[in-house]
């Protein structure tokens, strides 16, 4: 080809007279990798060294690596036509101050170009500048220079609008169809050649970017991000990208950035065939907000992460927490916290799977005054691993302080492994709660998450004051102290299981639950079994708790076979009843033989009368009342039955004053409504005449 193009340049050397115009004609010209068909060549001769050359071409094939990529997208060349007016011709040196240049594809409307152009037919040595083709409606400017060993190019863009950019880039990159994008871009490529190597650097700005999705979990607005990208045209690619992001904020899901506050410097650097993609080195940074490194290797068909190494050398808050965690826990009560403190993370990937985790924070506190919840000073070390990917590692958990809604606790330690799916206490551990502490002995639990995973539990409840727990959970304020022993609590074939007793020491008598099991405690409706004893509780304290009305004198209690699902009771056989041998004072006021009458559906004999409306107390022998609760019906009884009903108290000295019940079967939420009524509404009673 070479030889042609000389031979036709020399023939415009001849005297002008003599010569006026040259044309070539040739079904195909090729070489060794080009091939091309019908080429007509005109060469118009103005002066000695001055003419107008056209040249048009049927098809045109490619080298076979670069025709599939250009094929794929544009379709097959059909044509190139190209016209230089005012030909300037030195011999070896020809120059067109006036190309242009048009592309015909098969998918693609036809591209022109305007340039400058210089040719050394020695050497073919190429100097082309100029503009073209319009690409979304704006003029490129190029510059390329050298020879086919040595060359440079570059392209700059001017600035567009991204949505220009979606219908170019929909063969390689297309976006869901419900996001919306926005923003002004320019763009600046730049190439050269050292023989096989292909070096390319492009430079790409966004400008006031946006996006948005339909269903509004992926925003962005203002954002105005900088990517630097090299490359290495080899196999496999080499890359480098440095992305800078200035401002503008995002929402992505739960992750929300504001660039304002915390600027990106992200770099990537790497290699990729059409296989895979080996990630060298990643270095994200934000200010006051995260450092994170990392190194993959990645399947691309189908995706795969091989292997993975992630640090993250520095996590900080409350950046972080405004980041990574508010939008996650929006609707949960730490929604509104105030944070500090600073974390590190290292995560491992093997086959598409986290195998091995290291996490410490250092220093951590959060708060929320509208919660009263302030924890401070947490410190912890995490490792965890699956299999045999790391040996098992000791970890550990501290906290100074911590107190929220109204439970109080201090400085804490717990030591522990976690392996796999496994978690276990290494030693025991003392947390104090409020004037007390919850003592742990063992704590264990096994394939966590898996249908049959198990766990056991042991602790001691060191005595904690009922009056702080009732002020915590916002009960009526009652005396007593809560202790006892947690004997061992096992989770085998997804049921909870008491081995033993639990008791506290409350009302100055003991409370007892025995035989405690949940079936299912993880699932939506967890359902309850127990039986529950209490002996010798103090009705003076019970009943000045929760504004009964006075009675004094000393209570046993039973709930057998307490059945519930979910938090609903669907089962038991309650029993309320003065213990046989109690010798303590026997008193009840007005008002709590009004409540017990509307709690047991009775009346209390003759106190509505004139003459026992002056007498404050009563005397009784004896007291009770009795559910068996079925179907969601309760089926009442009392200390024994009587002409019309049942007894709920006798009474003894003068006046003596009976209680009889008379509905033995009431709706359960019927009977749950006297009783809400009978300790919420005192001032709707009345005693005495009208």
């Amino acid at each position: 080809m070479k030889c042609a193009v000389v031979a036709a340049l020399l023939a415009v050397t001849l005297p002008a007279a003599a010569v006026e115009r040259i044309r070539v004609r040739a079904a195909q010209l090729a070489t060794d990798d080009i091939k091309v068909q019908q080429l007509d060549a005109q060469l118009s001769i103005d002066s000695a060294s001055r003419g107008t050359l056209t040249v048009n071409t049927g098809a045109v094939q490619l080298p076979a690596s670069l025709a599939a990529q250009v094929e794929k997208q544009a379709g097959a060349i059909r044509g190139i036509a190209l016209q230089c007016r005012d030909v300037r011709i030195r011999v070896p040196d020809f120059a067109c101050p006036a190309l242009r240049a048009t592309l015909r594809t098969a998918r693609w409307p036809d591209l022109s170009l305007n340039a400058r152009v210089a040719l050394n037919t020695e050497n073919l040595a190429l100097s082309a500048r100029g503009d073209g083709p319009l690409i979304a409606g704006v003029t490129p400017q190029f510059d390329v220079s050298g020879t086919a060993a040595n060359w440079r190019a570059s392209l700059n863009l001017p600035a567009m609008q991204i949505t220009a950019w979606l219908p170019l880039l929909r063969p390689w990159l297309a976006l869901p169809a419900d996001i919306t994008v926005s923003g002004s871009t320019t763009l600046a490529v730049s190439a050269t050649g050292h023989g096989s190597d292909i070096s390319t650097e492009a430079q790409l700005t966004l400008r006031d970017g946006a996006f948005q999705n339909a269903a509004y979990t992926w925003i962005g607005e203002k954002l105005a991000l900088t990517a630097r990208i090299k490359a290495q045209l080899r196999e496999p690619l080499a890359f480098d990208v440095q992305l800078a992001g200035e401002h503008g904020q995002s929402l992505t899901g739960p992750v929300l950035l504001d660039l304002d506050k915390n600027p990106l410097q992200f770099a990537l650097r790497g290699t990729a065939t059409t296989q895979a993609l080996r990630i060298e080195a990643l270095d994200s940074r934000q200010k006051d907000l995260a450092q994170i490194t990392g190194t993959a290797d990645i399947a691309l068909s189908p995706f795969a992460i091989t292997t993975a190494q992630i640090e993250a050398k520095e996590i900080r808050f409350p950046a972080a927490y405004a980041s990574y965690m508010q939008l996650a826990l929006a609707t949960t009560p730490f929604n509104q916290l105030v944070t500090r403190g600073s974390a590190t993370g290292q995560l491992r990937i093997a086959s598409n799977l986290p195998v091995a985790l290291a996490f410490s924070v250092n220093d951590l506190a959060f708060s929320d005054a509208a919660q009263k919840l302030d924890v401070s000073g947490v410190n912890a070390e995490l490792h965890w691993a699956i299999g045999n990917a790391d040996a098992e590692r000791a970890s550990w958990l501290n906290w100074e302080s911590a107190r929220g809604w109204g439970i109080a606790g201090a400085k804490s330690r717990l030591d522990f492994t976690t392996h796999d799916r496994d978690f276990r206490l290494l030693q025991p551990a003392r947390l104090p709660l409020f004037d007390g502490a919850l003592r742990i002995n063992t704590l264990s639990v096994q394939k966590l998450g898996q249908p049959d995973m198990s766990g056991d539990f042991d602790a001691v409840i060191e005595p904690i004051s009922m009056a702080a727990v009732a002020k915590a959970l916002d009960w009526p304020e009652f005396a007593g102290t809560l202790s006892g022993r947690i004997p061992g609590v096992t989770y085998r074939n997804q049921e909870l299981s008491l081995q033993g007793d639990v008791e506290a020491q409350m009302f100055d008598g003991r409370v007892t639950a025995s035989n405690l099991r949940v079936r299912d405690p993880l699932g939506d409706w967890p359902k309850l079994h127990a039986d529950i004893a209490a002996r010798n509780l103090d009705l003076d304290l019970i009943t000045h708790t929760f504004e009964f009305g006075s009675i004094t004198g000393r209570l046993d209690a039973d709930v057998a076979g307490l059945e519930t699902f979910g938090v609903s009771p669907v089962a038991f056989d309650l029993s309320l009843r003065t213990p046989p041998k109690d010798r303590s004072r026997h008193r009840i006021s007005q008002r709590a033989v009004e409540n017990l009458s509307m709690i047991g559906g009775g009346t209390g004999g003759a106190l509505q009368t004139g003459l026992l409306r002056f007498f404050e107390q009563f005397g009784y022998s004896r007291l009770g009342l009795g559910c068996r609760l079925r179907n969601d019906v309760c089926q009442l009884s009392g200390i024994e039955p009587a002409a019309d009903g049942f007894y709920i108290m006798k009474g003894s000295g003068i006046p003596k004053l009976d209680i009889v019940g008379h509905n033995q079967r009431v709706d359960w939420l019927t009977f749950t409504a006297q009783v809400r009524d009978a300790l919420a509404n005192p001032q709707g009673i009345k005693v005495g005449g009208p």
